[in-house]
């Protein structure tokens, strides 16, 4: 937590797991939405972009039904999300190539620098405060988390 953050919240030391998630979940989020809004969007365009980036780097694309399933929102909100990431030039929809009747989401080289200039701030903002972790420290953190992102 930055100092402005942390001012307001008792030490961590012996919190249970649970709260240290939660605390940390909401760190990253304040990360990413200052991230996102320096980069003129909101922070659930962001994420957006991240899995119609990273789905795009496989073989995979994602329309804006499953993105919305994904992001749990309304698939209304999500076409207003999808038409601000294309309106700015981040994203452009494409025919499915197995149903034409359908659209997939792909991000233009614009979206795709935007979303690795991004996820290198966090990266760096994130190793900063991992930093004082020895390097088994950091090993089994990686692991916890590993764990956790499997639920």
């Amino acid at each position: 937590m930055d100092s402005s953050t942390g001012r307001f919240l008792g030490p961590a030391d012996n919190l249970p797991t649970i709260d240290l998630v939660r605390r940390m979940s909401i760190f990253v989020a304040g990360l990413e939405k200052e991230h996102a809004e320096q980069a003129g969007l909101n922070v659930t365009a962001t994420r957006a972009l991240a899995l119609i980036v990273e789905a795009d780097a496989g073989v995979e694309a994602f329309n804006p039904r499953a993105l919305a399933d994904v992001l749990d929102m309304s698939t209304a909100s999500m076409t207003a999300i999808t038409d601000r990431l294309e309106g700015a030039g981040l994203v452009e929809r494409r025919p499915n190539v197995a149903d034409r009747r359908r659209i997939c989401l792909h991000p233009t080289q614009q979206g795709s620098s935007l979303h690795h200039r991004l996820r290198h701030e966090l990266k760096t903002a994130v190793d900063t405060g991992l930093a004082a972790l020895t390097s088994p420290e950091h090993r089994a953190f990686r692991k916890g988390l590993t764990a956790l992102a499997r639920l």
